[in-house]
């Protein structure tokens, strides 16, 4: 009766008991005594384990690896973003590269490094990404040749200039501009998104190419996110059109950015290598993901970014 009313636990520990000859209450103090010292044991090896992670130090070929792994997963990341949005994703490839290698023992890359690892992914989303869109019909050669040529003159000059400019001051004022132009595109564009793009007044598009492109080189902030904003409100470019052909626009300057950094070597090598993998990959699953979201969508993702570079201007103004 005892056995049959018993807790399958209760007639377990009383089964033991008997084939051990011992007493119910000495085997139950054995049990407790033994799950003791296994926990005891289980936290040994797991403070071990911590402690020599923690003290070890990765060889030559496992850091390598694990620096090129950590590269492409940040190509990928950014390459998806910059080409289903049109800035680029240097303003979530730079931050990550900055800090990501600390926190898994790797050594950390240097500034001059990372702005020319953005230089390499620029290249490769804009490259890749401008491809695909312009096999689905979002790259206007139009814009190109006219918005793109004063950018690419705006950029050089202002790159130039910018040694004898107020330096501070611009960067508040573009922020604040920036900060505005996040907020404009929440609202709706005023041209239909999947619309047709007619060229006209060539010279309205170089001069506002060669604003932009002033201002972009000038900071130091890229010409991606201007470049959506000038093509969409300014010049009335549907927003797909806009996308694809600021890649493509972008993609002429981080051609002779990346020659420069690369000349200059600022561009590692292990480390540009995994990061164009990972970016190609990215490009072209973003590229494919922007035709298929709407066009709201786009605005509010485009509007997101352009506020962090807002708030990354302003932040540089302020330090």
């Amino acid at each position: 009766m005892e056995t049959s009313s018993a807790s399958p636990r209760h007639a377990w520990v009383l089964a033991k008991a008997s084939s051990a000859n011992v007493s119910r209450e000495t085997f139950m103090d054995s049990q407790r005594l033994e799950g003791i010292l296994a926990t005891d044991f289980k936290r040994m090896v797991y403070n071990f384990g911590c402690q020599f992670a923690r003290n070890r130090r990765l060889d030559y070929t496992e850091a390598v690896a694990l620096m090129m792994l950590l590269c492409a997963l940040i190509g990928l990341v950014s390459g998806i973003v910059g080409a289903m949005t049109g800035v680029g994703g240097a303003l979530l490839a730079v931050p990550l590269l900055l800090t990501t290698p600390s926190l898994l023992n790797l050594p950390n890359i240097t500034v001059h490094a990372v702005t020319g690892l953005a230089m390499v992914q620029g290249l490769t989303t804009n490259l890749i990404g401008a491809l695909v869109h312009r096999r689905s019909g979002f790259v206007s050669g139009f814009l190109l040749q006219w918005a793109g040529s004063g950018i690419v003159i705006g950029s050089l000059f202002g790159s130039v200039i910018s040694r004898w400019l107020p330096s501070r001051w611009l960067l508040f004022m573009l922020g604040l501009v920036l900060l505005f132009c996040a907020i404009q595109m929440l609202r709706p564009a005023s041209s239909e998104p999947n619309g047709e793009f007619t060229p006209s007044a060539p010279f309205h598009f170089a001069v506002a190419g060669l604003v932009t492109g002033i201002l972009a080189g000038a900071t130091g902030l890229g010409t991606g996110s201007l470049t959506i904003v000038l093509l969409v409100y300014w010049l009335k470019v549907p927003v797909r059109i806009a996308i694809g052909s600021t890649l493509g626009i972008s993609l002429l300057a981080a051609i002779a950015g990346t020659l420069g950094k690369a000349l200059t070597l600022q561009v590692p090598f292990i480390e540009a290598v995994g990061l164009s993998i990972g970016a190609a990959l990215g490009a072209v699953c973003g590229a494919k993901i922007s035709h298929k979201v709407p066009a709201r969508t786009l605005r509010r993702v485009l509007a997101t970014f352009i506020a962090i570079a807002a708030f990354h201007a302003l932040w540089r103004f302020l330090r």
